[in-house]
């Protein structure tokens, strides 16, 4: 049997996603003292089988969580070398010389893919009004293939990914971070959770995200 959703609460995806940006942004300026904007280029929706192609060719460093709770499934953050070293540079204030990172652009590179992670996830979980616990992302680099092995062995065939195209600017900096996200949850449990949201709540949350719009763009 297909799942059903009220197709009045599909535009929740888009508010969610939004509201897991703005809450990178305000766990950036809390843990690492950046201001910044997150712009959101699009949002697809594709197939797991089709995430090493929305990679890209050659090895990008990546790191993912897998869910345990409501909507579950799993989190996959990637990016190339350029970002991973204007991150590292900016962070430590060392730039990446000969396209090597030392051991404290490592340990930078992976804090920053701490905040990133975590910001995203919770600021889903709030507006969803729930909590969705997770264990610290590995960061590693990995050719795409490998990347999507290791990570969704374990994805039900009837999922969809969501797939954002997304650019950290920081304020006032001539740098900015592009990062591709993946959002591939569990279809039943997370259109059990939007189901469980009515109409007044949704559009709720279509207004904070509207109010947030006037201050940041997505």
């Amino acid at each position: 049997m297909p799942i059903l959703i009220d197709i009045r609460k599909l535009t929740i995806i888009g508010k969610l996603i939004q509201h897991g940006a703005k809450n990178v942004t305000d766990s950036l300026s809390t843990m690492a003292n950046i201001q910044a904007d997150i712009q959101i280029k699009s949002l697809s929706f594709v197939e797991p089988s089709d995430i090493p192609q929305e990679i890209g060719e050659g090895d990008h460093y990546h790191a993912n969580i897998r869910l345990t709770e409501p909507p579950y499934g799993v989190f996959l953050m990637t990016f190339g070398d350029r970002t991973a070293h204007e991150i590292a540079g900016h962070m430590t204030g060392q730039p990446v010389e000969d396209g090597n990172l030392n051991q404290m652009h490592e340990s930078a590179l992976q804090e920053m893919c701490n905040i990133l992670t975590s910001g995203f996830i919770d600021g889903i979980a709030n507006t969803l009004g729930t909590t969705i616990n997770m264990h610290t992302p590995e960061l590693e680099r990995s050719d795409a293939e490998v990347i999507a092995d290791q990570t969704l062995s374990h994805i039900h065939s009837d999922s969809l990914s969501i797939v954002l195209d997304s650019v950290v600017d920081l304020r006032d900096e001539d740098t900015e971070f592009q990062l591709r996200i993946f959002l591939v949850p569990d279809p039943g449990a997370f259109v059990n959770l939007i189901d469980k949201l009515d109409i007044e709540e949704i559009r709720e949350i279509e207004n904070v995200a509207a109010a947030h719009d006037g201050d940041r763009a997505f």
